[in-house]
C-alpha cells in the first residue's frame, strides 16, 4: 500500500512539474525605441516549444536559451494542423529583455499594425497580456478552455487600429464601458460596430482564424 502510494505521489510531482515548465514568449508594444513608458499597440504572447499559428499561412515555433528567444516561421497552405518542419521561411534570435523594432513581425497574417512598434521581448509562466485590452487567446484540442492550456494569444489594447488583409482597410479594436470586446470598421455600407464577444468556441469557417475543428478559441476584454 505505501509502494502505491509512493508511486502516485511521484506521477502527480511528475505531471505538476511539467505543468510548471510551461512558458510563454511575450512580445509587449510600444511606440519608442526604449520600449518605456505605456504600453499601447497589438501584443502577443505565444507557448514555448509548441508549434502555433494564428492563421492558415504561417506556423511558428519559439525556443529559449541563455537568456535568448529564438523562432522559426513556416509557410503553409490553409493549415489544418500546425506544423512547424522542413525549411523555415525565417528565423530570429533576439535577447529576452531587449527592445526590436516590429519590423516583419506580424505573427497574424490576417491584420497587421498601422503603425510601426517596438516589442519588448520577455518570458515569463503565464501570458503577459495589457490591461484594458481586447484578447483573442487559442487553445488546441481542449474542451473546458482555461488559461493554462492557452498556447498562443494576440491582444490589440484599446483602440488600437489594424489593417484587415482581406480588404486592406482598418478595424479599430475596443472594450466598452461594460467591458465587452467590439470591432468598429467602415464598409461600403457604412460604419458601425460588431460584438464579438466568445467563450471556449470551437473554431471553423467562420471563427477569426482557420486552424482545426478541434481548436478553441475565446474573445474578451481583461
Amino acid at each position: 500500500m505505501r509502494f502505491l502510494l509512493t508511486i502516485l505521489v511521484v506521477i502527480i510531482f511528475n505531471i505538476l512539474n511539467v505543468q510548471s515548465q510551461i512558458q510563454y514568449v511575450n512580445f509587449q508594444p510600444f511606440t519608442n525605441s526604449k520600449c518605456t513608458g505605456t504600453s499601447q499597440g497589438i501584443g502577443y504572447s505565444i507557448q514555448l516549444d509548441t508549434c502555433t499559428t494564428y492563421d492558415k499561412n504561417n506556423t511558428y515555433i519559439f525556443t529559449s536559451s541563455t537568456n535568448q528567444v529564438k523562432w522559426a516561421q513556416y509557410s503553409v497552405s490553409n493549415v489544418v494542423d500546425p506544423v512547424c518542419s522542413g525549411s523555415a521561411k525565417t528565423t530570429q534570435t533576439v535577447s529576452i529583455g531587449k527592445c526590436i523594432q516590429n519590423t516583419n513581425i506580424a505573427f497574424d497574417d490576417s491584420s497587421f499594425p498601422v503603425y510601426k512598434y517596438y516589442y519588448k521581448v520577455s518570458v515569463s509562466n503565464q501570458p503577459l497580456v495589457n490591461s484594458n485590452s481586447y484578447i483573442k487567446s487559442f487553445m488546441y484540442n481542449v474542451g473546458s478552455c482555461n488559461e493554462n492550456e492557452v498556447t498562443n494569444l494576440q491582444y490589440f489594447s484599446n483602440a488600437t487600429k489594424a489593417v484587415e488583409n482581406s480588404t486592406q482597410k482598418p478595424s479599430s479594436y475596443y472594450c466598452s464601458g461594460s467591458n465587452e470586446p467590439y470591432t468598429y470598421y467602415c464598409s461600403i455600407w457604412g460604419c458601425g460596430p460588431t460584438y464579438t464577444a466568445a467563450n471556449c468556441q470551437q473554431i471553423n469557417s467562420t471563427s477569426p482564424t482557420l486552424i482545426n475543428n478541434n481548436n478553441y478559441y475565446s474573445v474578451f476584454c481583461n
